[in-house]
């Protein structure tokens, strides 16, 4: 009987992403390796990387002031933001009981969801829950040449996808 072949590594797959030897940054983790580091203390660390990651592309905001900035283009905007999260069709993550939400997904002026941002986060629905989706758009990754998914998107969605196809597979094992 032919033995199966081995899975690719990630680095065989990402020349298949257009990377070609391209330094990538670490995501600035500051998670402490010590086992007495708290879960809450390296929760802490995760989320204030990741805030600060999505700084470049507008910031996070709470569900109560998109609610605000929602108010003038629907009578229900907290059941549209509800709506938009259990159906997974935004990034959002829980941190210190508050809701939040990359302000990179959302067209400001009309407060709708940028074309694209359901695509790819379809593309990584059940490889990845809210918070490491949210993780996964702010950090750097080595199929964009170190750029972080939510910098790129507007720009490139077409790579985005291709990044979150083959993470999905690497994280999915095939």
């Amino acid at each position: 009987m032919p033995s199966a072949s081995p899975l690719p590594s990630l680095p065989a797959l990402l020349p298949a992403c257009g990377h070609h030897g391209a330094q990538v940054k670490p995501w600035p983790h500051a998670t402490p390796s010590s086992p007495a580091t708290s879960r809450s203390a390296r929760t802490d660390l995760d989320a204030t990387a990741m805030i600060r990651a999505y700084s470049a592309t507008g910031g996070v905001a709470s569900g109560d002031t998109i609610a605000s900035l929602l108010r003038p283009h629907t009578d229900q905007p907290i059941s549209r933001i509800a709506r938009w999260i259990v159906a997974g069709h935004v990034v959002s993550f829980v941190w210190r009981s508050e809701t939040l939400l990359p302000l990179f997904q959302f067209d400001l002026a009309s407060m709708s969801v940028r074309p694209g941002t359901l695509s790819v986060i379809t593309e990584l629905s059940g490889a990845l829950d809210n918070w490491e989706l949210a993780r996964w758009f702010a950090q750097p990754n080595a199929c964009l040449a170190g750029a972080a998914p939510a910098d790129t998107i507007a720009a490139d969605l077409s790579a985005v996808l291709r990044a979150a196809r083959t993470d999905r597979l690497v994280i999915n094992g095939f």
